[in-house]
C-alpha cells in the first residue's frame, strides 16, 4: 500500500498543475453567472493592493469593498489549495458572498508551496493580517471590528494567526500580532485542514487512497521532510495541536466550524470543538451529513445554502453589520 501511494504522490506535480488551471477557469466562468453578478454589483473591487514584499515577490490582496456609508466590519480571507494551488481570483465568489453582507473583505494571495514551504504563506498571512490593522480604515473598513476566515489550507492559516494574536509565540513573524494586541473578534474556519503533518493518520484512518495521497502532498509540499517528523519551529503548521495541547484557555475568540461528514478532513474541525469545549472557549460547530472537502463552494446546493446561512447567523452574532439609520 505504501509504495502504491507513494507512486500516485510521484504524479502530483502534474495533478497540482492541472487543478490549479481548472480552478482559474471555472472562477472566470462564475464572474458570467447572475448571483454572481449581483453579488460584484454591491461592492467595489480594488485589485491588487500590495500588503508586503519578500525579495522580489510582491504580495497583494484585493478589497471588496461594500457600497453605502461605514467604516464596515472587515474580514481578512484565507483561500485554501492544500498550501499549493489557489490565489485570490479562483476565491472570489466566496469572498463577494461576505462583502454582499456587508463586511469589507481582504482577499488575499500568500506564496504557495512547494516552492515557498512553511512557514512562508503563514508569514503572509501575518503581515496581511498587521497590514489590514493600518490600513483598512483608509478604506472604509473597522480596524476595530476584523475577523478572519479561510477554508481548508486557509482555515489552517486563519487559526494559526488566530493563536499568533492570541497567544506569546516565539516565532518572528507572529510575536507582533499578540504584542499590539490584534485579538481578531471572530474566527470561521471551513472543512479545516488543522493539522498538516503526521499525514500516514489518513492511511489508517479509513478514507480512500486518493484522500490519503492529496493529504500527504499537501503536507510534503508544505512541511517537506518534516511533515512526518515535525519540529517545534513547525507547531503552528498544526494550530490544532497548539490547542489540543493547552492547559487554560487564552482569550480567543469565537470560532465557527463547518464540515461535511464525509469528508477526510471533517476529524480535525470535531477534534478542534472537543478541544475548545475543554477549554469552555466560545465555538459554534455545524456538520453536514453527506458533505464532503469544498461542499460549501456550490453556492446552489441545499446544504451549502444551509452552511451560509449558519455561517452568517454567527457573523451577525459576534461580528454585526452596523445597521444605516
Amino acid at each position: 500500500m505504501l509504495r502504491w501511494l507513494d507512486m500516485i504522490a510521484a504524479q502530483q506535480p502534474l495533478r497540482r498543475v492541472a487543478l490549479d488551471v481548472g480552478m482559474h477557469a471555472a472562477a472566470g466562468m462564475v464572474d458570467f453567472l447572475p448571483r454572481m453578478k449581483e453579488r460584484l454589483a454591491t461592492c467595489t473591487l480594488i485589485e491588487d493592493v500590495e500588503y508586503a514584499r519578500h525579495g522580489d515577490v510582491s504580495l497583494r490582496l484585493d478589497i471588496l469593498q461594500p457600497k453605502g456609508f461605514g467604516p464596515h466590519p472587515v474580514l481578512i480571507y484565507l483561500h485554501g489549495g492544500a498550501f499549493a494551488i489557489g490565489s485570490k481570483r479562483t476565491h472570489r465568489a466566496l469572498a463577494a458572498a461576505y462583502a454582499s453582507r456587508g463586511y469589507l473583505v481582504c482577499n488575499i494571495d500568500y506564496r504557495l508551496a512547494p516552492q515557498f514551504p512553511f512557514p512562508a504563506a503563514l508569514e503572509d498571512a501575518c503581515a496581511a493580517w498587521l497590514w489590514a490593522a493600518d490600513h483598512v480604515g483608509s478604506y472604509g473598513g473597522d480596524e476595530q471590528s476584523m475577523g478572519l476566515a479561510g477554508e481548508s489550507a486557509g482555515a489552517n492559516l486563519a487559526l494559526a494567526v488566530t493563536l499568533a494574536c492570541c497567544t506569546r509565540r516565539p516565532e518572528p513573524f507572529a510575536a507582533p500580532l499578540f504584542e499590539r494586541g490584534l485579538r481578531p473578534v471572530v474566527t470561521l474556519l471551513y472543512y479545516g485542514f488543522l493539522q498538516a503533518s503526521m499525514p500516514q493518520r489518513y492511511r489508517r484512518s479509513g478514507v480512500s487512497a486518493f484522500a490519503a495521497s492529496i493529504a500527504t502532498d499537501a503536507a510534503c509540499s508544505y512541511l517537506g521532510k518534516s511533515a512526518n517528523h515535525p519540529a517545534a519551529e513547525h507547531a503552528l503548521a498544526d494550530p490544532l495541536c497548539v490547542v489540543e495541547a493547552m492547559a487554560v484557555a487564552p482569550t480567543l475568540p469565537p470560532i465557527f466550524m463547518a464540515a461535511g461528514l464525509d469528508d477526510p478532513v471533517a476529524a480535525d474541525s470535531q477534534r478542534l470543538e472537543q478541544a475548545l469545549q475543554r477549554l469552555q472557549s466560545a465555538h459554534s460547530a455545524h456538520y453536514y451529513p453527506g458533505e464532503t472537502h469544498g461542499f460549501h463552494v456550490m453556492f446552489w446546493r441545499e446544504q451549502a445554502v444551509r452552511c451560509w446561512r449558519d455561517s452568517f447567523e454567527f457573523l451577525r452574532q459576534y461580528l454585526p453589520v452596523p445597521v444605516a439609520v
